[in-house]
């Protein structure tokens, strides 16, 4: 698996359940100051929640993130119109 930026790890051809696992494994060990690389990894984690929700969500309560990165993935599951206003509440309620 060609994992070698966060956009890679969580493009919807690689989201699936043979991979989930080594991609949130993966975008859970980025550890890097940037703005932009915090706010990839967001992107992704959301990316895989809207595929897979439930394998993310369990994800979600126990990881590494860093608190920013952590908050915008919310934010970002929060804002999707794929996600259905149920689900938001509950995602609101893990914010750490």
């Amino acid at each position: 698996m060609n994992c070698d930026s966060p956009s890679s790890c969580c493009s919807t051809t690689i989201v699936d359940e043979a991979y989930i696992e080594e991609v949130l494994k993966r975008l859970n060990g980025i550890r890097h100051d940037g703005y932009y690389v915090k706010m990839a990894v967001a992107w992704a984690v959301s990316a895989c929640f809207v595929k897979l929700p439930e394998r993310t969500l369990l994800f979600l309560r126990h990881n590494d993130l860093d608190d920013f990165t952590y908050h915008k993935a919310l934010q970002k599951i929060i804002d999707s119109r794929q996600v259905d206003e149920r689900t938001k509440t509950m995602i609101r309620q893990l914010k750490r």
